[in-house]
């Protein structure tokens, strides 16, 4: 996984998202305008899901299991690979 450029901000990438997706929706876009939002956001999804992936790696090596090994826990909230949410009722605490 590469690390994220430094002058990258996930906060940044979700407000210009957030732009792309109002520029997308607005009415009378043309082809060659849509074609180029489009691709800025594929950009952005792609660098927010980077940092995403850092800060995920991150918490797992900073939950450690009572013996001090390291145990990779989901984190509450997180969408499973599959884009369901995580059933964490059956999981131990």
């Amino acid at each position: 996984m590469s690390e994220p450029s430094k002058e990258f901000e996930f906060e940044t990438a979700i407000r210009e998202l957030e732009g792309i997706v109002a520029g997308l929706d607005r009415e009378g876009i043309g082809l060659d305008e849509a074609i180029a939002l489009f691709e800025q956001g594929i950009e952005r999804l792609g660098e927010a899901r980077n940092w995403l992936e850092t800060a995920s790696g991150r918490v797992e090596e900073l939950i450690a299991s009572s013996t001090g090994e390291l145990e990779a826990r989901p984190l509450e909230g997180v969408e499973a690979p599959d884009g369901k949410p995580e059933d964490r009722s059956e999981r131990e605490p």
